[in-house]
């Protein structure tokens, strides 16, 4: 999210289209027949509709569009949109109903000064402090909030967007406080922790490595897992809804005949291709290849080796014959040669008219007539440019940019692309804009030095089976569903025919498994209420390159599963517990017969290894990695006195202090050590809010 020339980043001029959506989004909502349609969710006591949804939607795809100057959105980044939206929708709800409950507010007073007072909001400053000098720019939000009427409708948008994140940052932040000072951590214990933290040890380890100990010494008991489980069931809370699927794919490979076959069209279209007149062969490549045709020029470096050493050695005019990259046949045509630059800068003057919307009155002919005007100054040399666009521009952002576009690779500048390729640095020229809402009086400020570029025919063959190949793959798969209906027959049949079945774990709105993108279908099959665990899908399901035969294994109910549906995750865990108790033992037998720890790794057959300036407060214990407990336990061990034996997370553990020094605590340290739990505790705020809430999610009837 951001304004204008930071968020919007030089988007060329916005039209007043935004609000045009809107009315339209209003009216659609008041003359649409709604009845029949489900809402999408309901968080606590707050229904979800569908409409409202779709509008977050259109608002976040829209803002993705502007920030990636794309127009097409992938699946997968729709998905991951709709997710954060769902999302942001149910952390707004809960937080807000803490808000209201509480009566945490953001008054006008408290965000003038985020913007403009002592205490600059570091979102706000970030935005606007200049990357060049690391100045902050109070002018550039001065400008924005005493001309807001004069934004144009994008750039009001995202003003009020801005203020409404800089808003929730401040209640969160509020919240936040009030919930830590919930807390209480005694002033005692917390400087027993800030002692520990500057306590600097030097000491001596002996590591029992769990790998040491086979698995057949440590077979795991019935009475042993339901200990564990009963001790450790809250770490396998579901939170949401899950279901357990397993499931066998049927890669979409070509044949050694399709190969042929390939080879042959791929033969065929390179002879289109050389006997081709120069102006059909546009349509030949939007035809023939899996690409359309591309008129821009481009570095031959920028080609997959071995193109672009072929490229680079072929005259205007010749061919690049057919080569085989990757999963992909390429050949191509040199339509033309030239010496560009890879990248260039203008600075623009946009002189608007009425059909700009906004407050823009004048006409296209004024508008026109203004333009050439400007431009007859600027070659002149009568006015400095900057100042041309202070006194002429209808650019919201001119006191911010001045006119500066920024760099742009060659093609990035649109309409504008090709005039600024033929024009020299420091020529000064006015394009209308294609939209035919004003024009554009343009410097050419800066270029890098001309390449060598190619505009190419370039034809792409993706070597894919053809539809026999595919139909004999999709009637194996429909085949081995419809004889094994059950989960049982699945995995037998699989276990004759040694087919790979894959297992993966899919909550209501996941859209991968593992080694599946694109599964959403397979999980609202898993999701229906019709299906059963235990059943196989009549569907064969198609997944990108494959077919998917699946089944439902189990289902996991939100709150505690049962001990058999994890007994599997469970196990590694459970079983070195069991070594642990083999090693605590040995450990044990060595410690009560030896004096020093020397001599119990000589009794172990296992080396002292000597660690310096050992801390409570550090992340890792050297070598042996993430070791809370045995670095408690160096902590607060006696100098010169063999102990433990403790056990850590990868071995049992004897350990003999040598050296300590205790370091000086500040009130700052004891302080830190009370924020530290804190900012623990807060860690788990937002999902004990989730906790707590009813939160029914139906998009799975909608995506």
């Amino acid at each position: 999210m951001g304004i204008i020339g930071t968020i919007r980043k030089h988007s060329w001029i916005a039209v007043a289209v935004v609000g045009v959506a809107i009315v339209a989004f209003i009216i659609g909502d008041l003359t649409k027949n709604n009845r029949g349609v489900p809402d999408m969710g309901k968080i606590g006591g707050n229904t979800v509709t569908a409409q409202r949804f779709e509008y977050l939607m259109d608002e976040a795809e829209a803002a993705y569009r502007r920030q990636q100057g794309v127009e097409q959105i992938p699946s997968d980044v729709e998905y991951q949109l709709r997710e954060q939206v769902w999302q942001n929708l149910v952390d707004e709800t809960l937080m807000g109903a803490q808000y209201e409950k509480l009566g945490l507010a953001v008054t006008a007073r408290e965000l003038s000064d985020m913007y403009s007072g002592r205490f600059i909001h570091p979102y706000i400053r970030q935005m606007f402090t200049d990357p060049q000098t690391g100045q902050f720019n109070a002018q550039a939000i001065r400008y924005y909030t005493e001309n807001f009427d004069q934004l144009d409708t994008l750039a009001r948008q995202q003003w009020v967007e801005l203020e409404k994140y800089v808003k929730r940052d401040r209640q969160q932040q509020k919240y936040a406080a009030l919930v830590a000072r919930g807390f209480y951590m005694p002033k005692t214990l917390a400087h027993q922790v800030a002692e520990m933290n500057a306590r600097k040890v030097n000491a001596r380890v002996v590591q029992l490595s769990y790998q040491s100990v086979a698995d057949e010494e440590a077979n795991p008991t019935e009475q042993d897992y339901q200990q564990y489980y009963d001790k450790h069931k809250a770490e396998y809370r579901v939170r949401e809804e899950l279901r357990e699927l397993e499931f066998i794919t049927y890669p979409l490979t070509p044949t050694p005949a399709d190969l042929v076959a390939i080879q042959r069209e791929v033969d065929s279209t390179y002879a289109m291709l050389a006997a081709a007149d120069k102006e059909d062969i546009p349509f030949l490549v939007n035809s023939e290849s899996d690409r359309n045709y591309d008129s821009n020029y481009v570095r031959a470096s920028t080609l997959p080796a071995p193109m672009d050493s072929a490229v680079a050695k072929t005259a205007e005019g010749g061919l690049v014959a057919p080569r085989l990259i990757g999963n992909q046949w390429m050949m191509a045509k040199v339509m033309a040669t030239a010496m560009r630059p890879d990248s260039m800068r203008v600075s623009a003057i946009f002189i608007l008219n009425q059909r700009a919307g906004g407050n823009i009155t004048r006409s296209d002919e004024q508008a026109k007539s203004l333009a050439d005007s400007v431009e007859l100054l600027l070659k002149a040399n009568r006015v400095p440019f900057e100042e041309a666009v202070a006194q002429y521009s209808d650019d919201p952002q001119k006191n911010d940019t001045k006119g500066d576009m920024d760099w742009q690779v060659d093609g990035g500048y649109g309409f504008l692309n090709e005039r600024v390729v033929e024009a020299h640095v420091g020529d000064v020229f006015t394009v209308r804009h294609p939209n035919e809402v004003g024009y554009l009086v343009v410097k050419v400020t800066d270029k890098t030095p001309a390449v060598k570029k190619y505009r190419l025919a370039l034809i792409t063959r993706e070597i894919v089976p053809s539809e026999a190949t595919a139909r004999t793959i999709y009637n194996e798969a429909n085949a081995f569903a419809g004889q094994n209906r059950t989960y049982d027959e699945f995995t037998a049949a699989a276990r004759e025919a040694n087919l790979q079945v894959r297992s993966s774990m899919a909550n209501l709105m996941s859209n991968r498994l593992q080694g599946v993108s694109n599964a959403r279908s397979i999980v609202q099959w898993a999701f229906n209420e019709k299906t059963a665990v235990g059943d196989v899908a009549a569907q064969v399901f198609e997944a990108d390159d494959m077919y998917v035969v699946v089944a439902l294994k189990d289902v996991y109910k939100k709150g505690y599963p049962k001990l058999e549906q994890v007994r599997n995750m469970m196990e590694p865990q459970v079983r070195l517990d069991k070594k642990a108790e083999v090693l605590m033992a040995r450990a044990a037998a060595a410690k009560s017969s030896c004096k020093d720890i020397a001599a119990a790794a000589v009794k172990l057959n296992a080396v002292a290894d000597t660690m310096d300036s050992v801390s409570f407060g550090d992340y890792f214990l050297g070598r042996y990695g993430m070791e809370p407990r045995v670095q408690g336990a160096v902590s607060a061990a006696a100098p010169n006195t063999l102990a433990g034996p403790v056990k850590g997370a990868s071995g049992v553990y004897l350990l003999q202090v040598d050296a300590a020094e205790n370091g000086p605590v500040s009130d700052e340290d004891v302080r830190a050590a009370m924020e530290q739990v804190y900012a623990q505790k807060l860690r788990y705020l937002s999902q004990v809010l989730k906790d707590n809430t009813t939160v029914v999610d139906q998009r799975n009837k909608f995506f």
